[in-house]
C-alpha cells in the first residue's frame, strides 16, 4: 500500500494571475511551470556555473 505525498502541492509555485497550484513542463521539454488554469508559465532560472576563485573566497576558519 503507498501512500500519498501529502507535501506534493506544497513544493510547487502558486499561479500568480489566478492562485491555482503550477506544474511542471517536464514532459514537454520545457523548463518551466504552467498553470493548467489560465496557461501562465514561469520559466525556471538557469543554474549558474561556478566562478573562478570561489575556492580563495570560502570560509576556512572551520578547516
Amino acid at each position: 500500500m503507498s501512500h500519498p505525498n501529502a507535501f506534493a502541492d506544497e513544493a510547487q509555485p502558486i499561479c500568480p494571475a489566478c492562485g491555482v497550484t503550477m506544474h511542471p513542463l517536464l514532459d514537454e521539454g520545457i523548463r518551466a511551470d504552467e498553470c493548467r488554469e489560465c496557461g501562465f508559465q514561469v520559466e525556471w532560472p538557469a543554474a549558474e556555473a561556478a566562478r573562478e576563485g570561489d575556492d580563495e573566497e570560502r570560509d576556512t576558519r572551520w578547516d
